[in-house]
């Protein structure tokens, strides 16, 4: 049950140290890719926006040039006497008029579909078509502003049934003639001139511009059939809340932005009005956001790579350099906690796990000591229980003797009460002695306690080294994390780098594109304000990225900090585990001292006896004394004398030291018998 705890609290050890390098690695991957995507797409979709922001403005521009144009022409056309003169009534002028709009369709057929002169009721007196007309655009609401007015205006679009159903916009301007409008001249301009600067913008493969009127109809789109025939709001089909907003925002005539969804793809579009209607240029979200994906993609890749090799390193590395001479130190521990001395740590990690098996070493080597000594006492102390036994058996002898003697004595003992009385004054004073002995061998007795109680603070010692090894073992552990932390930010860093490398590299081509394009194009250079605006929005975003870098090297230099705070932590881990080691060797040292104290009290035991042997020769002289009484009780009384001197001898020897010798002997015994010593397998 304990080994399976130990390998469980080992795999443990391992999984943290591997579980803490994965989370902080993937923590710092996942940042770092979630961020280079967010900033990918909020770049990129600046820049769509940007982009087509730039392309409704020239298209806008385009059309509103274009629209300038034919005003221009159309003002100067009905600044002609003859145009004046026939919409007064003069018909002498109507050939004239004919001739002079039939020559100007003719120069601009690309342009005009018809050329008309009204008067000022509406009617139409000559055409570049049909000198004899029978038209009336009284009743348009533009031909009744002219007239009304006596300013320009343009229709919406119309379709022209008798033109192939072309798309058309009429443009008039008053015929003005002694400061009274007498007239109008008109001209029917294909709206294809006006719309194909829409239609020619592309976005990418599936982005493009288009028109609207105020009532949401497309009236310039790339797909002709919808031109003048379809409803936005129709062809977009069922459509969410926002879609709805963007959608009528466009109708309203209002200049904005937006995203919508058209047929399950995803649009943003940028809307401006121009003139009397609505300029839409759209981009497919997917597909402008197509390289910011891939980024995404690529970096998720990359960090699950990544993260594979780093925890695969890691694992390596924590079991080459952690793991295993932790295992190989622990069981060289078990062993050692088994009484084998002999073991040796060999760990060259050349680190604190090193420093920690060679005072490991030390330790062996000094407990291999302290037991060398405690089983050399114990021999001695065996002997000296050996010789106690000797003398239990021959005081058991002399007892028998003397049992023998008293019982020949017993008869006459009434006469010697005297004597007697004189003898048991001298037994008490030698019991008085043997009880001294008796307490001098508690004293000894207790010393040997005091033994145990050393051992056991030793055994005490050693586990509060171990509890030191284990603090050395997190902090090493703390270390290892942060250090790689630091080798993960350099990498975001030489990314980073990169980065602002590639962005300088576009920022240099832009430029060069720009001015080259610049050069080419003149006066209509301005078309490539989108070129330097590009730059600068590089420029820019080069800024951003070297801000980054500072922040990431600012958390290099916390992660560096750290790891510095974790290293005393290790020192201070190491010094525990040197005082604790100390602590140990000074409490076997005590167990020696008490080893000590022990044959000193033994001496005092000796010492005792001699008073007791003084003590016995009293006895003697009294015993003789005695011995006038009877020859028969003199007789006895020297063997008594004789038995209890040499009685006396031996338990002055045993009462003495014989228990405590043989208990100590024991215990010493039983402390060591499970050590081995080097030179003892």
């Amino acid at each position: 049950m304990k080994t399976k705890l130990k390998l469980k609290l080992k795999m443990n050890l391992k999984i943290k140290l591997i579980s803490a390098i994965f989370i902080a690695i993937a923590l710092s991957l996942s940042v770092l890719g979630v961020f280079s995507y967010r900033s990918t797409s909020k770049s990129m979709e600046s820049s769509v926006e940007e982009n087509l922001m730039n392309t409704a403005d020239g298209v806008v521009s385009s059309i509103n040039q274009e629209l300038d144009s034919v005003y221009r022409n159309v003002e100067i056309m009905s600044s002609r006497q003859e145009l004046i003169d026939l919409a007064k009534g003069d018909i002498s002028a109507k050939e004239g008029a004919f001739n002079y709009l039939f020559n100007i369709e003719k120069d601009h057929k690309d342009l005009l579909l018809n050329l008309l002169i009204t008067d000022v009721n509406g009617n139409v007196l000559v055409t570049s078509e049909d000198i004899q007309p029978d038209m009336y655009l009284g009743d348009l609401e533009h031909m009744k502003y002219i007239i009304k007015e006596g300013k320009p205006a343009h229709s919406d679009v119309i379709i022209a049934k008798a033109d192939n159903h072309q798309q058309i916009i009429s443009v008039g301007y008053p015929l003005v003639s002694d400061g009274q409008v007498v007239g109008t001249m008109v001209a029917a301009l294909k709206f294809e001139n006006i719309s194909k600067h829409a239609e020619k913008i592309k976005i990418g493969e599936k982005g493009f511009a288009f028109i609207l009127d105020k009532q949401g109809t497309f009236i310039g789109h790339p797909v002709k059939e919808k031109r003048s025939k379809v409803k936005m709001i129709d062809d977009m089909g069922e459509m969410d809340e926002s879609c709805k907003e963007v959608v009528d925002k466009m109708q309203s005539g209002q200049e904005g932005k937006g995203y919508y969804t058209y047929k399950g793809m995803k649009k943003f579009a940028r809307f401006i009005p121009v003139d009397k209607w609505i300029l839409v240029v759209e981009a497919d979200y997917d597909e402008y956001m197509a390289p910011a994906k891939s980024i995404r993609n690529d970096t998720i890749f990359t960090i699950i790579v990544a993260i594979i090799i780093a925890t695969v390193v890691a694992y390596i590395f924590i079991n080459r350099n952690i793991v295993n001479p932790i295992n190989q130190l622990q069981k060289l521990m078990n062993r050692a906690g088994k009484g084998d001395l002999t073991v040796t740590s060999n760990i060259s990690t050349k680190d604190e796990i090193q420093l920690l098996g060679e005072d490991f070493n030390n330790m062996i080597e000094q407990q291999s000591n302290i037991v060398s000594a405690i089983k050399r006492n114990s021999n001695e102390l065996t002997q000296t229980s050996e010789e106690l036994a000797a003398s239990i058996e021959e005081m058991t002898a002399s007892n028998e003797q003397v049992s023998s003697n008293i019982q020949d004595v017993a008869g006459v003992t009434i006469s010697q009460n005297d004597s007697i009385v004189d003898i048991s004054e001298v037994l008490v004073q030698l019991s008085s002695l043997i009880q001294i002995a008796q307490r001098r061998a508690y004293m000894a007795k207790d010393n040997s306690k005091n033994t145990i109680d050393v051992a056991s603070q030793g055994r005490v010692k050693l586990e509060e080294t171990v509890s030191a090894i284990e603090n050395i073992s997190n902090v090493s552990s703390e270390t290892e994390g942060i250090l790689i932390s630091l080798s993960k930010i350099s990498e975001r860093v030489s990314g980073i780098i990169e980065t602002i490398n590639n962005i300088s590299d576009q920022t240099n081509l832009l430029a060069l594109n720009a001015n080259i394009e610049a050069a080419r194009a003149g006066e209509h250079g301005r078309g490539f304000a989108v070129v330097a605006e590009e730059v600068r929005k590089l420029s820019e975003q080069t800024t951003a990225e070297s801000s980054q870098i500072s922040l990431l090297v600012n958390e290099m230099l916390i992660d560096i900090n750290k790891a510095v705070e974790s290293m005393k932590l290790s020192k201070k881990a190491v010094e525990n585990g040197v005082i604790v080691a100390n602590e140990t060797d000074k409490s076997f040292i005590s167990i020696l001292e008490a080893v000590e104290q022990i044959g000193d009290d033994i001496e005092q035991i000796v010492d005792i006896t001699k008073d007791e042997v003084a003590s016995s020769d009293k006895i003697v002289k009294l015993i003789d004394t005695i011995a006038s009484t009877s020859e028969l009780i003199t007789k006895d009384s020297q063997d008594i004398a004789a038995v209890v001197e040499e009685q006396s001898a031996v338990s002055q020897s045993v009462a003495s030291v014989a228990e405590e010798t043989t208990a100590m002997a024991n215990e010493l015994t039983s402390l060591v018998e499970n050590f081995i010593e080097r030179g003892e397998e």
